[in-house]
């Protein structure tokens, strides 16, 4: 089995501005490309996807540069999604600046931890129809209670090819399976969105899950998109506070044993090659 990472982050806090990262908090430091090296050694990783650490909007060109580079260190490195600001001034200008780079495939800008509406603001359903014009996806990042509107956003723009990251982020830790799965279901029934069944165990307690209270959530994303619709992400160095990057494979691994050797196939490598177009 080989496996492409569809959803792999670093960041340099002394090359670039997060202004999400808390001083003290477990991801108060680098997680560079040699830390993913060194904790995914024992995962057959042949590709992977570096998806944005929602850097300051003024740093987000020099993160996809940045990452670029590392392309020429490691060259499993086949795709980027960049971060681009939708309701910037100058978005528009961004969004042709990493169009025009090679790796970039997609963008996001990140719904979670906006107020509701957010969203379904012209601007932004604007900003995401544009990022379609270009030849790219637009990645959705998002928790369980703006499932309502991000569908609403998803049936907007049917001409925009979607990734949804995370399985929108469930209640895992308070048990909360409602309204979620029957909104995780409405999400798939719209043909141009994809599932990263990915950073489950920290929406779970982060030191108390079993492998159980996860994986309910990960099948229930997995049916309702299907084996051709979902795909294997790490959402590393975030996993890190919930037991790391080869905790959560062998996770992953426990739920494709139940499919056969083509669906698993699917999830860990092709469908990743297929919606990133890998070489």
């Amino acid at each position: 089995m080989t496996v492409v990472d569809s959803h792999a982050h670093f960041w340099d806090v002394d090359r670039i501005d997060y202004p999400w990262i808390e001083a003290g908090s477990p991801f108060d430091r680098s997680f560079l490309l040699t830390d993913y090296q060194r904790v995914s050694a024992d995962v057959p990783v042949t590709r992977m996807v570096f998806v944005e650490c929602d850097a300051h909007p003024r740093c987000s060109i020099a993160e996809a540069e940045w990452v670029a580079g590392l392309a020429t260190i490691d060259s499993r490195i086949q795709a980027i999604v960049a971060r681009v600001p939708l309701l910037a001034d100058d978005a528009a200008a961004r969004l042709d600046a990493v169009a025009a780079m090679p790796l970039v495939r997609g963008v996001r800008d990140n719904i979670q931890g906006h107020a509701p509406g957010f969203a379904l603001q012209e601007a932004f359903v604007a900003g995401v129809r544009q990022v379609g014009e270009r030849g790219l996806h637009f990645e959705l990042c998002l928790k369980h209670d703006q499932l309502a509107e991000t569908i609403a956003l998803v049936r907007r723009c049917p001409d925009v090819r979607f990734v949804l990251d995370h399985c929108a982020k469930p209640g895992i830790a308070a048990g909360l399976r409602d309204p979620w799965q029957a909104q995780i279901a409405e999400m798939a029934s719209l043909p141009n969105v994809v599932c990263k069944i990915s950073g489950l165990v920290t929406e779970a307690d982060w030191s108390g899950w079993q492998a159980e209270d996860v994986l309910w959530y990960a099948r229930v994303a997995a049916q309702a998109f299907g084996a051709e619709r979902i795909l294997f992400g790490s959402d590393w160095p975030v996993n890190e506070v919930a037991g790391g990057y080869l905790r959560w494979f062998r996770l992953a691994e426990q739920l494709a044993a139940e499919w056969d050797q083509r669906d698993r196939d699917r999830f860990f490598r092709a469908n990743a090659e297929r919606i990133y177009r890998l070489a």
